[in-house]
């Protein structure tokens, strides 16, 4: 069920170069969301950006959390980009903030427990959306393939290292890690994934690495479900602003925002 309701920052705090952590007391939100799902923020107070702005939930704490002053509370890692997210650097503790949310599809989980592999690929701030389906997983092995330009868009390693994953690192500029892509990456290392009859892949990140990995991929051998980071208008399908096209002969052009964000991944027609 989406709801419109009201959040209260508690913490708004640099972590990286253009990167922030927002901490935002919301309880309706926190006991509906599931891995996958999105909100959309009101930025400003004025119309200065009039438009809301998408962004995947990094961590949500219960109301059954051991830690009584964590419990209603959500996460999100934000990358300021432009105009929204610069003002959003702006927010401050104990300021209300106006979200609509949770919206979009979620992550199908594998049967549970698994004996196949469970692989998270992400380039850049799209890991964000594949850590609260990793704490979902958890205590299923995980590979995670995290990428990104240079070591400064490496993120959320370390909680990738609570949950005892296998953790792969990419950068573009070699200054961490694996000199290459992301999917370099994960290419370099897909021979030892090939001796299961099937593994579950979940990718979230650019177009150009979704559709890369696209092509890297024997379908007979992965069920991929990636997220697709879109711009959205409305972000519940009114305004028809983020559509992909899809091999569904009954609905080939579908919204990110509604009958995504998470897609089969064979199933988009990249252009």
């Amino acid at each position: 069920m989406t709801l419109q309701t009201t959040g209260i920052v508690l913490e708004n705090r640099k972590i990286k170069p253009r990167y922030f952590l927002l901490e935002i007391h919301c309880p309706p939100v926190v006991t509906k969301i599931r891995p996958g799902q999105f909100l959309m923020l009101k930025v400003s107070d004025n119309n200065h950006p009039f438009l809301r702005r998408p962004f995947s939930v990094y961590r949500c704490y219960s109301n059954n959390h051991p830690d009584k002053k964590k419990r209603g509370n959500l996460l999100i890692l934000y990358k300021m980009v432009g105009k929204g997210t610069q003002k959003m650097t702006g927010l401050r503790n104990g300021q209300r903030v106006d979200i609509i949310g949770p919206l979009g599809n979620n992550f199908n989980l594998p049967p549970l427990p698994s004996s196949n592999n469970i692989i998270l690929v992400a380039g850049g701030v799209g890991i964000v959306s594949l850590y609260p389906l990793a704490e979902r997983l958890t205590p299923q092995k995980l590979f995670v393939f995290i990428g990104g330009k240079n070591r400064n868009d490496i993120l959320c390693s370390s909680d990738f290292k609570s949950l005892h994953s296998n953790i792969f690192i990419a950068t573009e500029d070699g200054s961490l890690g694996f000199k290459g892509t992301v999917v370099d990456l994960f290419l370099s290392q897909r021979k030892r994934f090939e001796r299961n009859e099937s593994n579950y892949l979940y990718a979230c990140g650019p177009t150009g690495m979704l559709k890369k990995l696209t092509g890297a991929i024997r379908y007979e051998q992965f069920v991929c479900q990636a997220s697709l980071e879109s711009r959205m208008g409305c972000g519940f399908g009114a305004c028809w602003g983020c559509v992909v096209k899809t091999t569904n002969p009954k609905i080939p052009y579908q919204r990110v925002c509604k009958e995504g964000p998470v897609f089969d991944l064979k199933e988009i027609v990249w252009e």
